[in-house]
């Protein structure tokens, strides 16, 4: 598994509103987004297929659960990987806000993951930092 988290300088509700949006326009969130399709819409998940470079196209369950602050990206048939994507929206006692991602992804049975180990936590690591720099612009107004 892997974590990355940043404190971010925005208001608990301006990130979560970044999140949930995230939940139905990845493109804004993740570089290699090429196409997104909203397979089915709930009050609080969202089913969606996703379009990555190469045409790697897969399907995800994405959870939006208000109390914990958090939003999980379950991979429902990607060709090599299973498993999840945590989003959490913390808030220390002192006021203030950070978020934490959490990539928890392995090699489906019978697959190989030939991923460069570093890798994951590069798209993480991204993922957190382009979505804090969303919720800070709009916490600005800019």
């Amino acid at each position: 598994m892997h974590q990355v988290s940043s404190r971010v300088e925005a208001s608990p509700e301006t990130v979560w509103a970044v999140l949930l949006d995230k939940m139905v326009h990845p493109q804004r969130y993740i570089a290699d987004a090429l196409d997104v399709e909203i397979l089915e819409r709930g009050p609080k998940q969202v089913v969606r297929k996703l379009v990555l470079p190469g045409g790697v196209a897969f399907r995800e369950r994405i959870t939006a659960d208000p109390r914990a602050r958090t939003i999980t990206f379950t991979l429902l048939d990607h060709p090599v990987y299973e498993g999840t994507v945590l989003n959490r929206l913390q808030v220390g006692l002192d006021g203030a806000v950070a978020l934490a991602f959490e990539l928890d992804w392995k090699a489906r049975p019978g697959c190989v993951d030939e991923r460069d180990p570093e890798e994951p936590l590069a798209l993480i690591r991204s993922s957190v930092m382009q979505t804090k720099r969303i919720a800070e612009a709009l916490e600005q107004g800019s």
